[in-house]
């Protein structure tokens, strides 16, 4: 990577949480000032009284550089970051606040002139009862407007942040109470201090002519610069389109089969967007919630490597070498990704927590395969009552044992178990917990064919597989509508090699088999049991197994 890209990602890792919290910054501050203006509900004086303390804070020095550094900072890196999107296709809410946040200088850079230039240039103290003058009520229609243009805008901006957040939904209602309630007692705050300060009409000006001139005609050419440089991040936005139709061209191909053509530059989430393409994003495509990730199935050799803020999102949801964030994803050359999570049926879960298996993951785990021997014949000879009742007294009792030592039922398969253990323990603890599924086994079916005694002609026998390597792990099937419905399988040759060793036990006259894998991953005394080689379908070489005849008998 070269030093100009090393310092790019920097500067691209750098910005979201910059903005983020000058952000915060800026709503604490318009927070603390609409709640002030509240207090003009109570009276003038005391409306004056909470001023000077919020006044003493951020007109401090630390106050000061803390809050001129965030609104500079805020507006460069969002003007900036509107500068370079790729894409006009914007969710209704986002377009709100992004429109809202380019109108929000063209109002606030009056007011801020109107009040704090004239403290700072002229020593003139800008209470309320001389800032209520000028405003009321001639410039009421024009705050009202700064009001709702500020406070919607930070709302969003929170909004966006908190939604990826489990607990945001519990108090989701209340928080959308508290911010319809803030703005309007503040404006009602206002309105009351306004007209009485007009009712005293016994203010005068502190202001000399040249001083009121001078106010008059910067507020003025403050509102033409700001025009100016949103005309200017409009201009270089519809010029960078323009010139992206000259770029080269890449081919993004769907799981589904649809195919989009698109300049080099947009990122997969602009694309998809511009295409009309539902993916899902619920932070909006700012790096946070990980809901826009793909799978890459083609085409990621060409990729550049996921950047500190991608990366850190994918580490924490757990996501395979070829998974990327569609809102950091920009392709190069042509491409073909499969989205992981469906656009509109996105839960806050999705954004936090780990979900692996949806997009399949290869890991070590142990696999065990159980079976009733001569179930046909036992089956042929009894009514499907008693079928049915025996073999739902035995899946149970077994399926308890398993998921009691720490195994994952997988699934049924008439009358025979498919079991994984060490999905999140890891291969030892797993080949443990199945050894000890398998002893539970054991003497459960004892106390079964006890129970069942006068339904039985013969005791119920059974045969034992287990294997421990490599699987691939994933949710199969239909989804349900979304996903969660989705059972996790083990997929590979380590499943195979367990079915084979369940099937072994009739050959080898025993109950249970395991590999020798099993064995030394569980740290199993090597005197149990009779060692063997098998040839096992589907594999070369030979199988180290071990058989042993009880399974109550393990010493585990």
């Amino acid at each position: 990577m070269s030093d100009s890209k090393s310092i790019a990602s920097r500067l691209r890792d750098w910005n979201n949480p910059v903005r983020l919290y000058s952000g915060v910054v800026l709503f604490v501050f318009a927070a603390t000032h609409l709640l002030n203006h509240s207090i003009g509900l109570v009276s003038l004086d005391a409306m004056e009284a909470v001023r000077e303390v919020r006044a003493g804070f951020w007109r401090s020095l630390p106050g000061t550089v803390l809050l001129a550094g965030a609104m500079v900072l805020h507006v460069m890196l969002a003007l900036g970051k509107f500068a370079q999107r790729r894409s006009w296709r914007v969710k209704p809410s986002e377009a709100v606040q992004l429109v809202f946040g380019l109108a929000i200088p063209l109002l606030l850079v009056r007011h801020m002139l109107g009040t704090r230039l004239p403290h700072e240039l002229f020593g003139v103290d800008d209470n309320y009862r001389l800032v209520l003058s000028a405003l009321w009520p001639g410039q009421a229609l024009n705050m009202a407007m700064l009001v709702v243009l500020v406070w919607v805008h930070g709302c969003l901006g929170l909004h966006f942040w908190w939604r990826i957040k489990p607990w945001y939904a519990q108090v989701r209602w209340p928080l959308f109470a508290v911010a319809v309630l803030v703005p309007a007692l503040a404006y009602a705050g206002f309105t009351v201090a306004g007209r009485a300060v007009l009712a005293e009409a016994s203010l005068v000006s502190p202001y000399t002519q040249e001083q009121y001139d001078f106010l008059i005609g910067a507020m003025g050419r403050s509102v033409w610069i700001s025009l100016a440089v949103i005309a200017a991040v409009l201009a270089y936005r519809v010029l960078r389109m323009v010139l992206d139709r000259f770029r080269p061209r890449v081919r993004v191909t769907y799981a589904e089969g649809r195919q989009v053509m698109s300049e080099v530059g947009p990122t997969l989430l602009e694309i998809s967007r511009n295409n009309d393409i539902p993916h899902a994003a619920v932070c909006g495509g700012r790096a946070r919630c990980s809901t826009c990730r793909v799978r890459v199935l083609d085409g990621g050799e060409t990729l550049a490597p996921p950047e500190e803020t991608e990366q850190r999102v994918l580490e924490r949801v757990g996501a395979a070498e070829n998974v990327r964030l569609a809102c950091q994803l920009v392709p190069a050359s042509d491409l073909t990704v499969a989205p992981l999570l469906p656009a509109r049926r996105v839960l806050p879960a999705d954004t936090v927590q780990s979900d692996k298996y949806l997009w399949g993951v290869e890991q070590t785990v142990a696999v065990m395969f159980a079976d009733i021997r001569d179930f046909t014949t036992f089956s042929e000879s009894r009514l499907p009552y008693d079928v049915v009742f025996v073999l739902n007294q035995y899946l149970g009792q077994m399926s308890d044992a398993i998921e009691d030592a720490g195994g994952y039922v997988d699934k049924f398969i008439g009358d025979g178990i498919m079991a994984i253990f060490g999905m999140e323990q890891g291969a030892e603890a797993g080949s443990e917990s199945a050894l000890r599924a398998a002893k539970a086994m054991g003497g459960v079916l004892q106390a079964l064919n006890r129970t069942l005694a006068a339904d039985l002609d013969n005791p119920i026998s059974i045969g034992i597989g287990i294997h421990t390597g490599p699987a691939i792990l994933g949710r199969i099937g239909g989804s349900g509508g979304g996903g969660a419905s989705q059972n996790i399988t083990a997929l590979g040759d380590t499943v195979n090699t367990a079915s084979r060793l369940e099937s072994a036990t009739k050959k080898l006259s025993c109950q249970l088999v395991i590999s020798q894998s099993t064995a030394e991953a569980a740290s199993l005394d090597e005197e149990i049991g009779a060692k063997s080689r098998i040839a096992v379908k589907g594999r070369g070489a030979r199988v180290q197994v071990i058989a042993i005849d009880k399974a109550v008998d393990l010493p585990v």
